[in-house]
């Protein structure tokens, strides 16, 4: 099985990083898992939950703290 096959699971203070290759990605945790409902018009009672992806946190080499939602495809565990 190709490495981008395989499924990650990540839990809130796993370490990790951007997947992709680029010049100085920062070493990240993981805070939560991120999920956005979505309500009809229409139907006020009826909602879906659907997951938009993981809050990560790091902080930058001046010491600034930062935060983004990426999704599972776009990071890798330490």
């Amino acid at each position: 099985m190709i490495e981008s096959e395989v499924k990650q699971y990540f839990l809130p203070g796993d370490s990790v990083t951007i997947r992709q290759n680029i010049a100085n990605k920062p070493e990240m945790y993981i805070l939560k898992k991120i999920k956005k409902t979505i309500r009809t018009n229409i139907d006020k009672e009826n909602k879906n939950d659907y997951f938009q992806g993981f809050l990560c946190r790091w902080f930058t080499k001046e010491g600034c703290i930062q935060e983004a939602v990426y999704n599972t495809k776009d990071l890798k565990k330490i």
